[in-house]
């Protein structure tokens, strides 16, 4: 046992001894003076009964504490070697067990108070450790233990038999309560394990990006990379829970999370900078050739899935580039001054017409434009763009992106929605969104008819074939009104109009009637 008792004196020495009589020193008597033996006889026999006399009570006192002694003795006789009732320790009663057994049931007392709590750190479905109150750092205090069996030991074996009797007794009034210090809570080792875990719950947040442009895909044109959210551990907010848990006996299972990280950008956020700001189709006529319809298809490619960043500007024949055989495109017919003739890439000017009026419909601010000459069939009047590019002669169509974001152009010949036999020129924009419920439209008015000359023109027919002679002349095509046309961009909100802005004022020549005149002499 590591303890012992305080006085060093097992528990059945009896610790009452009589005392000695002292001794003095013997001295001879004095001789009297001669008196008679009868006298002498006298004065010896009072001395000798006043001895026995004095035996005979002290027998009788010293019998009668010895009896006081034996019952007493034999009051405390069952507490000789077990501690006496009364006595408490952390709360429990030691009163008739041993030494050995009372240490025992307190030091399994205080073990299952260290094993009473216990806390499993969970995160998504995983355990990383289980908490108990030896995890933080608290432990059986056995040297105070033993300090205080000692002190509740000595209360009723020490002294004599009567001083043990006393504090036996004095134990049924006021019981002896010791108490174990509680070892403090602490949590470096906490600290350290929150640390340890910590990298496992930290993630920076992911913002959402714009992987890839796909034009040719009306419906997903935009492939984004999904946003995610990061986490912060934030150790020193767990581990005051934690311990708050600990000190309140609550145990159970803590799930470990992060403090919410939000992305920087959104995927809700991009779609508002790549919405669909504009969509604009021009029907291509059924009477077009195979190779019109090409050149409309190249010019379109080179244009398609483009991307303009903001201040960037876009010019048609920098894009598309110079129509030649080369180059890829085919012999068509297109309008040239006023005529339609047969040239390479006949047939741009439907994309560069579609093209402005996407743009417009977008917001975008145009730079450069040009009418055709005369009406085109797949356009209102004020509403095309012509282009040309060959040596010495250049028309272009650009406008610039004057817009905070990207501007997308996805342009493509496709099928009418009406008719899968008939085919259109499309061009879509995207970018910022124009806000919701928000669009807009083209809106051309013909202010003024200019009537057509009277006078004629004549084309010589160099073949014959039409008209031989000179003085012969045949209609080709009849004379054509002029027209002064206005054009209005039209915002309209949820439908209806709510501002209506000046585009541009166009003058559509008069044209005189054309004939055909024979190159041969009269007879």
């Amino acid at each position: 046992m590591p303890y012992q008792y305080a006085n060093n004196m097992s528990p059945q020495q009896y610790p009452f001894q009589p005392q000695r009589q002292p001794h003095g020193r013997q001295h001879p008597p004095t001789e009297p003076e001669k008196p008679n033996e009868k006298a002498r006889a006298k004065r010896h026999k009072w001395p000798v009964v006043f001895l026995l006399a004095l035996i005979v009570i002290g027998l009788s006192v010293f019998g009668v504490q010895a009896l006081r002694d034996r019952q007493v003795a034999r009051l405390i006789a069952p507490y000789e070697e077990v501690y006496a009732p009364g006595i408490y320790i952390n709360g429990i009663g030691i009163a008739g067990l041993k030494p050995q057994e009372a240490l025992e049931a307190l030091r399994e007392d205080m073990l299952g108070k260290l094993n009473s709590w216990s806390l499993n750190l969970n995160y998504r479905g995983h355990t990383f450790a289980t908490l108990t109150y030896s995890t933080l750092g608290m432990t059986i205090e056995e040297n105070q233990l033993y300090a205080l069996l000692n002190q509740a030991w000595q209360l009723t074996h020490t002294g004599d038999v009567h001083t043990r009797k006393a504090a036996i007794d004095k134990l049924q009034i006021s019981p002896y309560y010791g108490q174990v210090a509680q070892s403090e809570l602490s949590d470096q080792q906490l600290e350290t394990m929150l640390s340890q875990i910590a990298p496992f719950i930290n993630k920076d947040p992911v913002d959402a990006a714009i992987l890839h442009f796909q034009p040719d895909n009306d419906r997903e044109p935009f492939i984004f990379q999904q946003e995610q959210q990061g986490a912060r551990f934030d150790i020193p907010s767990v581990r005051e829970q934690i311990m708050a848990w600990a000190a309140a006996g609550q145990s159970g299972d803590y799930e470990l999370a992060g403090e919410a990280i939000p992305p920087t950008v959104t995927v809700a956020q991009l779609k508002e900078k790549v919405a669909l700001r504009s969509s604009i189709s021009t029907p291509i006529s059924t009477s077009s050739t195979e190779n019109r319809n090409n050149n409309i298809r190249i010019s379109l490619s080179r244009m398609n899935g483009m991307i303009l960043k903001p201040g960037e500007s876009f010019s048609f024949n920098k894009v598309v580039g110079p129509r030649t055989l080369q180059a890829g495109f085919y012999e068509a017919l297109e309008q040239v001054y006023g005529d339609l003739v047969t040239g390479v890439g006949g047939g741009v000017c439907q994309s560069s017409t579609t093209l402005y009026q996407a743009t417009l419909t977008a917001g975008l601010t145009i730079a450069k434009r040009s009418i055709h000459s005369d009406k085109v069939s797949y356009s209102d009047l004020g509403q095309d763009a012509t282009v040309y590019l060959s040596s010495g002669r250049e028309i272009d169509f650009s406008f610039k992106n004057t817009t905070p974001e990207n501007i997308y152009i996805a342009a493509r010949v496709r099928p009418a929605s009406n008719s899968s036999k008939r085919l259109v020129t499309e061009i879509r924009i995207y970018g910022q969104s124009l806000g919701e419920g928000v669009s807009y439209r083209l809106n051309s008015e013909t202010v003024q008819v200019l009537a057509p000359p009277t006078d004629k023109k004549y084309v010589v027919d160099m073949t014959g074939l039409i008209v031989t002679y000179r003085d012969e002349e045949k209609l080709k095509s009849e004379a054509q009104e002029g027209y002064v046309v206005e054009t209005y961009l039209e915002k309209l909100y949820n439908g209806q109009v709510v501002e209506r802005k000046f585009i541009s004022r166009d003058t559509y020549q008069p044209k005189k009637a054309v004939y055909y005149r024979g190159n041969t002499p009269v007879p």
